[in-house]
């Protein structure tokens, strides 16, 4: 439950569809630039499911042959036929758009093109790509942890514009946790932050438009809708509640997300950013689709902005942990050990005691318990409902932290 229990470490797999295990929330599995095919989800929607896979994608896996020479000379050349007219446009950025105000696809595309870039990781075949977009005139944009993750051993990072420009970054922190990143390039007034907008004012059924940049391919734009809200995705499943594996309450998207997606901005009808673009569901390996089916998940922004302000600030974040290890149970998520001195332990919970609630919303996996506590944050008070033995109660915990 990498969420506030178990030892520290970056677990490698996830539940199941790539992102969580039969019967699991969807999860994610990230080693930088391949989509891998995780197990599938706990709750299978559907069948045939393979899983939730990052969106990041190395270019000379995924770009190849001769429809992939092209993708690869417009990600290389930064060509204007690989970005529409209004992301070349030199004008200045345009102003907000008032609170709850709408706009046209093509002007959501104008105002958000200039201000997100495609990230470059590593040299040579080994280049892997993704997304970002900038948060301030400082220079620093924003990503995916699994897209710069081999900045951290030393891998150089470029930053490529909708315009063409190119440019090195350098990193400035991340947190396997959240899987957020933020990278930093030279402050220039040809910069153009986004408009960060308020995630809880996502609803089920708006317009969404995503931006990135896709096997390669700069400046694409897509549009759907948000198809749901508060959908556990794990990447990196381990069963300690504590592990740094990322655990997110995603925002669900039809709008279509393939791989280099990643770190790219999911916008509402006003151009503001409400979530970060970070996994896709996919079919299982032999069913011939590996790519986008619908199903995309991206982190929301209330969330990414207070990591990305922790990431600027310190160059790391902290997540909350509760001090205990977690089963899932017949009826709720079971404590296998509680740690001495840690946020269970103190609220007086035991080994063998069942939850079922965090602030009174229901859990029945060990990814939805983790990812309610995700929401909030170190030092926070939250209340689980509980089951021991016959008796059902309260406990209120005040949650641990830990860096990650």
């Amino acid at each position: 439950m990498s969420h506030g229990v178990g030892p520290d470490r970056s677990g490698s797999s996830v539940p199941s569809a790539s992102v969580d295990g039969p019967g699991a929330a969807p999860s994610y599995h990230w080693p930088f630039g391949e989509a891998a095919t995780p197990p599938p989800p706990r709750r299978p929607r559907g069948t045939g499911i393979g899983g939730v896979v990052a969106v990041a994608t190395v270019t000379a896996l995924l770009v190849g042959g001769g429809a992939g020479f092209g993708a690869a000379r417009l990600a290389a050349g930064g060509s204007a036929s690989a970005t529409s007219d209004p992301a070349r446009s030199t004008d200045p950025a345009p102003a907000p758009l008032p609170p709850g105000e709408t706009t046209s696809t093509v002007e959501v595309a104008r105002r958000v093109l200039p201000g997100t870039v495609m990230i470059e990781v590593g040299s040579g075949s080994g280049t892997g790509t993704g997304s970002g977009f900038v948060i301030d005139r400082q220079g620093h944009v924003m990503t995916n942890n699994h897209v710069v993750a081999g900045a951290s051993k030393g891998s150089r990072i470029r930053v490529v514009f909708s315009d063409g420009r190119r440019t090195t970054a350098s990193l400035v922190g991340r947190s396997p946790s959240y899987d957020l990143a933020v990278i930093k390039v030279k402050a220039d007034d040809q910069l153009r932050p986004l408009e960060l907008g308020d995630s809880r004012s996502a609803a089920v059924g708006a317009p969404v438009v995503a931006v990135g940049s896709p096997l390669g391919l700069p400046g694409t734009v897509t549009q759907g809708i948000v198809s749901a809200l508060e959908r556990p995705v794990t990447v990196n499943e381990s069963g300690s509640a504590d592990a740094p594996t990322a655990y997110i309450d995603g925002i669900q998207t039809d709008a279509p997300i393939n791989p280099g997606n990643s770190g790219g901005p999911l916008v509402d009808a006003g151009a503001r950013v409400i979530g970060v673009n970070s996994a896709i569901l996919t079919l299982s390996s032999g069913q011939g689709q590996t790519g986008n089916i619908g199903i995309g998940f991206a982190i929301p922004v209330n969330q990414a902005k207070t990591i990305g302000e922790l990431l600027v600030k310190d160059g790391r974040a902290t997540y909350p942990v509760v001090g205990a290890q977690l089963q899932e149970g017949t009826d709720g998520v079971e404590l296998t050990s509680v740690e001495a001195g840690g946020a269970a332990r103190k609220a007086g919970l035991k080994v063998g005691d069942l939850i079922s609630s965090v602030d009174g919303r229901r859990v029945e996996t060990r990814e939805e318990l983790v990812v309610m506590v995700r929401t909030h944050r170190p030092g926070d008070r939250v209340t689980f409902g509980y089951t021991r033995g016959s008796s059902r109660a309260e406990a209120e915990l005040t949650l641990g932290g830990r860096v990650g």
